[in-house]
């Protein structure tokens, strides 16, 4: 299959928002989210819009474009959207990995790297390192995020949704990992 790798427009919140929502109904992606299910179901339309036109994030998407989507191949079937990568501005000089998913069917296909190669180069033209928090009860995103260069910052806090669990941050550096820069 083939995927193409792109930033969502704001006028494709509504798929951007089917995908999220089915990232925190998976059991094993949900962890990774500091809000449930119910919290961003009960988004208004609105919310929605701001995510998908927000200034300080960028949203990148992996969109099936061979044709096995239930559209026409283009991309417009309702399971043409596989992944996900979300980058916050949440400072000038700390952006940060917000959100990746990828649809189980398609994990393990490589479009996880190639959806965090869009972000990291998005994210070059503005700073110099990539910070994220990745849950203890993760240890596949731990390996893969390692597996692509970023290392444990040292500092560690309670997940937003369990605090009796913990998160650590990592961060990659320019020039850490040149295969995805």
């Amino acid at each position: 299959m083939r995927y193409e790798i792109r930033q969502v427009e704001p006028a494709e919140w509504r798929q951007s928002r089917a995908l999220r929502l089915a990232a925190l109904q998976d059991p094993v992606a949900a962890v990774a989210f500091a809000r449930t299910y119910a919290e961003e179901l009960a988004m208004s339309d609105e919310e929605w819009r701001g995510r998908a036109s927000g200034d300080r994030a960028r949203q990148f998407v992996a969109v099936r474009v061979d044709g096995a989507d239930d559209g026409g191949g283009d991309g417009a079937g309702p399971d043409a959207w596989v992944g996900m990568a979300v980058v916050i501005a949440e400072r000038p000089d700390y952006l940060s990995v917000n959100a990746v998913y990828v649809r189980p069917e398609v994990r393990g296909s490589g479009v996880a790297e190639k959806l965090l190669a869009a972000a990291i180069a998005w994210t070059w033209d503005r700073a110099d390192q990539l910070y994220l928090w990745v849950h203890e009860k993760n240890p596949r995103a731990q390996a893969f995020y390692r597996r692509l260069g970023f290392v444990p910052t040292g500092e560690s806090m309670a997940s937003p949704l369990d605090p009796s669990m913990t998160e650590s941050e990592l961060v990659l550096t320019r020039g850490s990992r040149a295969s995805l820069s």
